[in-house]
């Protein structure tokens, strides 16, 4: 396992705690306010990073591009959303819906991008994911 496969898994951890954290806040909470409290502690985290480490005129490159709005709406709907889901049908379904979504459209969008193959392999590779998914669904929320 290279540190790409440690960093995903990694964050995915870090993903379940703070989905079970936002699900069980946005009980009590609109989940849209919830997820604009962690992104404002992420600006703040942020731009002390951007301090320490000289990237403010990266910083500024991406600001200046149209693409950066809509892609940090999605991320502050992305919480919102999984705080929303998690509290109504688990953490476990929540992610694993989540990430069945991913995994089908991501592999999607690498045929289609980088002419990746799309053989019996990835395709049954799809299906127990998903399937596995459906699964946790129905027997968890």
């Amino acid at each position: 396992m290279d540190s790409g496969h440690v960093v995903a898994v990694s964050v995915g951890i870090g993903i379940a705690i703070q989905v079970a954290i936002v699900g069980r806040t946005s009980a009590v909470m609109h989940p849209l306010a919830v997820s604009f409290a962690l992104l404002m502690s992420g600006v703040v985290a942020a731009a002390g990073w951007a301090t320490a480490s000289g990237a403010w005129a990266d910083v500024g490159t991406v600001a200046r591009s149209w693409w950066w709005i809509p892609l940090g709406v999605g991320g502050w709907v992305v919480v919102a959303a999984y705080g929303y889901a998690a509290n109504r049908v688990g953490v476990a379904a929540a992610l694993g819906l989540s990430i069945g979504a991913q995994i089908a459209l991501g592999t999607i969008l690498d045929t289609v991008r980088h002419g990746s193959s799309m053989d019996l392999r990835t395709l049954l590779g799809i299906v127990l994911i998903v399937g596995g998914a459906a699964v946790v669904a129905t027997s968890t929320g």
